[in-house]
């Protein structure tokens, strides 16, 4: 990329911002996750420019900071502006625990108010929920605990919280009431965020408030593939792609919710896989035109 074109990805960031800002949301998210286009500038690994926008992590985390800056110019003080931050992408070489807290440090300086922490990337979907896909020495600062329990990221969660004043929340794995209570009373996280849940009951919270003890479960890889199936999830590579897999299941949940007002839970993974692969295809098909 072109300084040019990176003035004009910052540059729309900030419109998108000021975009939802008008529209009448009440907020927005700054994605700097998951292997997506930030998270890219802020790995190592991936980021082998030698000029402003690469090497030192000052310099990968620029496009990061720009876009806050950016952001926060278009939407005025008082508009809350948050960052989604891999507290590390747990691939060798890649951005470790220790840049994203110095990266976290950065931010609460640039004024944001809402850091989220999440973790790994597509390459490396530790934010899938897949086990066993990540180097050893990424879980060097994650607790046995927090390996067996539903929480992906609850201990870096706290380790950031002992360096900064900016709120923390909390994303991954989370579906009973006791745990996400649990997460908050032990000054883990301020808040607690929802991800795929919301894809299939986007009522949950309300669920939550009224009671319920835990979202659904729909992930479970053992529900969404067919029993025949099911004993290759022991070998890494089907895992990684029952991952992905599941995970346009998700998305086809986003379409029916976006085109009836309702999600299809009954909708097989083959099913999900097929609608997806056909809407992207549609996609690009009229694009090219």
């Amino acid at each position: 990329m072109t300084d040019a074109e990176i003035a004009d990805v910052i540059a729309g960031f900030a419109r998108a911002a000021r975009v939802c800002k008008e529209t009448g949301f009440t907020g927005v998210q700054v994605h700097a996750a998951h292997g997506y286009l930030i998270s890219q500038f802020l790995s190592p690994r991936s980021n082998q420019r030698t000029d402003q926008w690469g090497g030192a992590l000052e310099n990968r985390a620029r496009l990061l900071l720009e876009v806050v800056k950016a952001a926060r110019a278009s939407v005025g003080a008082e508009f809350p502006v948050s960052v989604k931050l891999n507290s590390a992408d747990f691939q060798r070489g890649g951005f470790a625990f220790e840049d994203s807290l110095q990266v976290a440090k950065w931010l609460e300086q640039a004024g944001v108010d809402l850091i989220e922490i999440s973790g790994g990337t597509y390459e490396q979907p530790k934010l899938l929920g897949i086990e066993g896909l990540e180097p050893p020495e990424a879980q060097r600062h994650v607790a046995a605990s927090t390996i067996a329990r539903e929480a992906y990221f609850v201990d870096f969660a706290k380790a950031m919280k002992a360096a900064l004043s900016t709120p923390i929340m909390v994303t991954g794995g989370l579906r009973t009431r006791a745990a996400m209570a649990e997460a908050l009373e032990s000054g883990a996280a301020d808040i607690i965020g929802l991800g795929r849940p919301l894809c299939v009951a986007p009522d949950g919270p309300n669920a939550l408030l009224s009671g319920a003890a835990e979202l659904p479960r729909a992930e479970n890889e053992l529900a969404l593939l067919p029993a025949w199936l099911s004993f290759l999830t022991r070998i890494k590579s089907i895992r990684a792609i029952n991952g992905f897999a599941t995970q346009y299941w998700f998305y086809a949940q986003i379409y029916a919710l976006g085109r009836t007002g309702a999600t299809a839970p009954e909708r097989s993974v083959f099913a999900a896989l097929n609608e997806v692969e056909t809407t992207h295809k549609n996609w690009l098909r009229a694009h090219r035109r």
